[in-house]
């Protein structure tokens, strides 16, 4: 069974999405944080990080980068509910942004192809 890491800075969202995949037959993980993320990243495997692009202190675009150098193997999902205004200024990143709100059919449908 993967295991995802779901990152967000909304409570509300966050237990929305974990409670998705979990019934989906994922192992779900949760920080409120970036800074959290990457404690979560140092105690545990995880498969893919979904992760928001915007949230206080570590970004989601940091988070992805540390959690690269920590696992270069893991497989990153980003979520936002902003534009994301990711351009080439932004640096590296590792997989699709996907806008909030976000239909659990089509985010079970990229963790699918993450996960193949």
């Amino acid at each position: 069974m993967p295991t995802i890491l779901l990152v967000d800075d909304e409570p509300e969202f966050r237990d929305v999405m974990a409670t998705i995949l979990a019934r989906a037959g994922h192992k779900v993980l949760a920080a409120a944080d970036g800074y959290e993320g990457v404690r979560v990243l140092s105690e545990h495997w995880v498969d893919l990080l979904i992760t928001d692009v915007r949230m206080p202190g570590v970004d989601g675009l940091q988070l992805a980068r540390q959690a690269k150098v920590m696992r270069p193997n893991i497989r990153i999902i980003y979520i936002s509910g902003f534009e994301t205004g990711l351009g080439p200024d932004a640096g590296p990143t590792y997989g699709p942004v996907l806008a909030k709100p976000i239909e659990p059919p089509d985010l079970l449908a990229k963790i699918g192809h993450a996960l193949a």
